[in-house]
């Protein structure tokens, strides 16, 4: 398992000199520390984790969110009983987004299940960009997904200011 910090340092809880100081100027986060940790004491009990890569961990809203490598993304998203049992071992909602690809591919693993109608970017007159997403058919009670919390997310991640919108009203 690869992670932003060293593993020695994720297993025993205390940082190296060399990763303290990649924390020290903001190379490196403490929501990508802690959630470093986590992760490698999670790979006793999930030996997958062991083929993956994170790049960044952060903490968005209570949920974590794990940018990793591209091989790494796959292995862990289309697992959906390796994908609960990571987010039942951290306690928390888990969103997981691959580094190496697009953003339209990236809202798409997002809304994940839902499909995506349309996505736009629209230009505002003061020069910010907001991106458009158009979801089929209208919202429902059972809706899957948390808007708000996606809208964090990607703004987190990505900076992509989000308008969602449904097909039908």
């Amino acid at each position: 398992m690869q992670l932003p910090i060293c593993l020695f340092d994720a297993k025993t809880g205390i940082l190296c000199p060399k990763c303290e100081t990649k924390l020290k100027n903001n190379h490196l986060t403490k929501s990508d520390v802690d959630i470093s940790k986590k992760l490698s004491k999670l790979v006793d009990k999930i030996p997958e984790l062991d083929k993956t890569t994170l790049i960044h961990g952060m903490e968005v809203g209570g949920d974590t969110v794990l940018v990793m490598s591209n091989g790494s993304h796959n292995k862990l998203r289309k697992n959906q009983s390796l994908f609960k049992q990571l987010e039942n071992e951290l306690k928390s909602n888990l969103w997981i987004i691959d580094i190496e690809t697009s953003n339209r591919q990236v809202l798409k693993d997002i809304f994940f299940p839902v499909k995506i109608l349309a996505l736009n970017e629209v230009w505002l007159p003061d020069g910010s960009k907001l991106t458009k997403v158009i979801i089929p058919g209208k919202k429902t009670k059972r809706f899957p997904l948390n808007l708000n919390q996606i809208k964090n997310v990607i703004k987190a991640v990505k900076g992509i200011e989000l308008l969602i919108e449904f097909e039908r009203t």
